[in-house]
C-alpha cells in the first residue's frame, strides 16, 4: 500500500542546470491554470496594495521572492524528484479552501490558498528534496497578503493603546505638560489623537518581512536567525513609541500645526529607518560574521 510520503510520477531526478521538457510543459500548463483561477486574487491583491498604506510593501514581496528561487535554482533543479503524494493532500486541501472562501466570500483565505497551492504543485511535480530548497521563496509570498482582518483590529488597537501610553509617558518624564485621555494627549498648544495610522502597524509589517529576509540571507546558527527574525517586533513597536514621544515634544514646543504637519509624515518614514538601523545593530550584536556557522 502506498504511503501519503511514496514517490508518484515518472520525473527522474535532474543531472542537468534545467527540468526536462515534460515538466517544464507541465508548470506552463499548471501555472496558466492557476493564473486563470485565481485571477479576482491578484487583482484583489493590487487594489488592497494601491489603496491600503499598510500594505503599500506588497509590490516588492513577488520581485523578491523571485530573486530568492532564483539563487537557490541550481540547487532546487538538481534534487528534482518524483513527486509525493503530499503534494495532492496539499492541492486538494488548498482547492478547497479556495471555493469555501468563494462562496463564503472571504478574500483572505483565498489568498493564503494561493501560497498553499504553490507548495502542493511544487511537491507534486518536483518532489520533496526540490521543494525544501525553495520553501522560503515561497513562503515569503505569504508576507503579499493582507492579515485576517480580526486579527488585525486586535493588534492594531493593542499597538495604539501601548503607542499613547508609554509615548506620552517618555514625553512627560523629559518635561512636556500633557495630560493622556485614551487615545488622545492633550497639550497646552493642542490635543494629539493616536489613530490607526499612528499604531505603528505598517512598520511593524515591513519591518517583520524584512527581519525575515534578513535571518534567510544570513549564515549562522538557527537560534540566532530565530532572534534576529523575532527582534524585528520589538524593534518595531519601540520606534513607533519613540516617535510618538517626539511628536508630543514638537507640539509642545512649536505647535499642534508643526506636529501634524509634514514632520508627521517624515516621523513615520524616520521610524522605519531607526526600526532598519536597530536590525543592524542586532545581526552585529549576534556575531554572524562566522562563516564556519551554516544556515540550518
Amino acid at each position: 500500500m502506498s504511503e501519503p510520503g511514496g514517490k508518484l510520477g515518472s520525473t527522474s531526478r535532474a543531472d542537468s542546470s534545467r527540468p526536462d521538457s515534460r515538466t517544464i510543459i507541465a508548470v506552463v500548463v499548471v501555472a496558466a491554470l492557476i493564473a486563470v483561477a485565481y485571477r479576482q486574487v491578484f487583482a484583489t491583491l493590487l487594489r488592497t496594495w494601491e489603496s491600503n498604506p499598510d500594505y503599500s510593501h506588497g509590490y516588492i514581496i513577488p520581485p523578491i521572492a523571485v530573486f530568492l528561487f532564483w539563487r537557490e535554482w541550481k540547487r532546487f533543479v538538481s534534487e528534482i524528484s518524483r513527486g509525493t503524494l503530499w503534494g495532492v493532500v496539499l492541492i486538494v486541501a488548498a482547492l478547497a479552501a479556495y471555493l469555501v472562501s468563494i462562496r463564503a466570500g472571504v478574500f483572505m483565505t483565498q489568498g493564503y490558498s494561493f501560497v498553499l497551492l504553490l507548495f502542493g504543485v511544487s511537491l507534486f511535480i518536483f518532489g520533496g528534496r526540490a521543494t525544501s530548497r525553495v520553501w522560503f521563496p515561497l513562503a515569503y509570498l505569504v508576507f503579499m497578503l493582507p492579515i485576517p482582518p480580526f486579527l488585525l483590529h486586535v493588534v492594531s488597537f493593542q499597538l495604539k493603546v501601548f503607542a499613547a501610553r508609554s509615548g506620552s509617558a517618555i514625553a512627560f518624564k523629559l518635561g512636556v505638560p500633557l495630560v493622556r485621555s485614551g487615545m488622545t494627549i492633550h497639550l497646552p498648544a493642542g490635543s494629539l489623537r493616536i489613530a490607526n495610522p499612528c499604531s505603528g502597524l505598517r512598520s511593524l509589517i515591513a519591518l517583520v518581512a524584512l527581519g525575515a529576509l534578513f535571518a534567510y540571507l544570513t549564515r549562522g546558527s538557527l537560534w540566532k536567525r530565530v532572534v534576529l527574525f523575532l527582534s524585528a517586533v520589538p524593534l518595531a513597536v519601540g520606534a513607533n513609541m519613540l516617535r510618538i514621544a517626539v511628536l508630543c515634544i514638537v507640539a509642545s514646543a512649536f505647535g499642534i500645526d508643526a506636529a501634524l504637519g509634514f514632520f508627521h509624515d517624515f516621523s513615520g518614514f524616520l521610524l522605519f529607518v531607526v526600526a532598519f538601523v536597530g536590525l543592524l545593530v542586532v545581526r552585529k550584536v549576534l556575531h554572524f560574521e562566522s562563516a564556519s556557522e551554516e544556515a540550518a
